[in-house]
């Protein structure tokens, strides 16, 4: 369960804005666009470097009776990310995740290591306001890339659910809405994923991520945080055949504090619970708990 990572999550995060992750080799998982937690939503400008860790606690549990699998994940994820221009800002982000999975007949499986980089850009393509900019929006574009080895005990591959990745490439394309007028920030996003072919004979559904998320600044340190994510992807497979407990609808809320410190440094922290379940066959995905820090140089 989430709760064993419970102290390390509620430390701090991200000061600008959170949004969940999208999800990677479990269908239930990581709703949303997880790039805009390490790179903010601030207002872009040139030259602009960022780097930034975030972590993430959550479980979920997939099949029942026997046939159940209950997996605990603790992502950390380091990110760098730099403005090449006013228009334009890249990033690259790669995860550490550590994954337990416990079977119904009381069989356990353990592994870590690195999961897939994931190269990110975002583009403007209309900013309005005078003499203050209050609207931008744009394009993301990125591509996931198979980097992550397989685990393996014994001279064998554990199994490709308990893998820190599903090792797919993954194109996506999505655009994206700031709003800022202090203390009241706004961003809106969505995001289309088209999976290739995993380790294992794995192929993950493609999936379609939305995110909403408003801030309130107390004062200019600190501020409360408050959003909506929203993920529909299709089934997985498995050499060819599909998963039935796997893909579906999934929406969440997210609640978070904020806060700056020695002008560089954001903090925040937060938790997300799931309060719309329209998934496939017997799937159930518990609250998470997140943290971010950022500093830019």
């Amino acid at each position: 369960m989430w709760y064993r990572f419970r102290k390390p999550a509620l430390l701090a995060g991200l000061l600008l804005v959170l949004a969940p992750p999208a999800a990677l080799a479990c269908s239930t998982c990581k709703c949303g666009d997880y790039s805009i937690t390490l790179l903010g939503a601030e207002k872009p400008y040139a030259g602009r470097l960022r780097t930034a860790f975030d972590l993430l606690a959550r479980s979920e549990t997939q099949g029942a009776g026997l046939n159940a699998r209950e997996t605990e994940e603790l992502r950390s994820t380091i990110g760098l990310s730099y403005a090449v221009s006013d228009d334009l800002t890249v990033a690259a982000q790669l995860p550490w995740v550590r994954k337990t999975l416990d079977d119904g007949n009381l069989a356990s499986q353990e592994a870590e290591g690195f999961g897939n980089i994931d190269l990110i850009g975002w583009w403007v393509l209309h900013r309005s306001g005078e003499p203050v900019v209050r609207h931008l929006a744009g394009v993301r574009f990125g591509v996931r890339l198979p980097t992550t080895d397989q685990v393996r005990e014994g001279g064998s591959r554990l199994d490709i659910d308990v893998q820190p990745d599903a090792g797919a490439i993954a194109p996506n394309l999505g655009g994206w809405y700031r709003y800022y007028r202090f203390p009241w920030m706004l961003t809106v996003s969505g995001v289309a994923f088209v999976y290739g072919d995993g380790h294992q004979g794995f192929s993950p559904g493609d999936a379609y991520t939305a995110s909403l998320l408003g801030q309130y600044a107390i004062n200019a340190d600190w501020a409360l945080q408050a959003g909506l994510d929203a993920r529909h992807s299709g089934r997985n497979r498995f050499s060819g055949v599909t998963d039935p407990d796997s893909g579906g609808t999934l929406a969440a809320l997210y609640a978070g504090v904020a806060a700056r410190f020695l002008g560089e440094l954001s903090i925040s922290a937060g938790a997300q619970v799931p309060v719309l379940d329209d998934l496939n066959g017997a799937q159930d995905e518990d609250a998470s708990l997140r943290l971010s820090l950022a500093y830019d140089f």
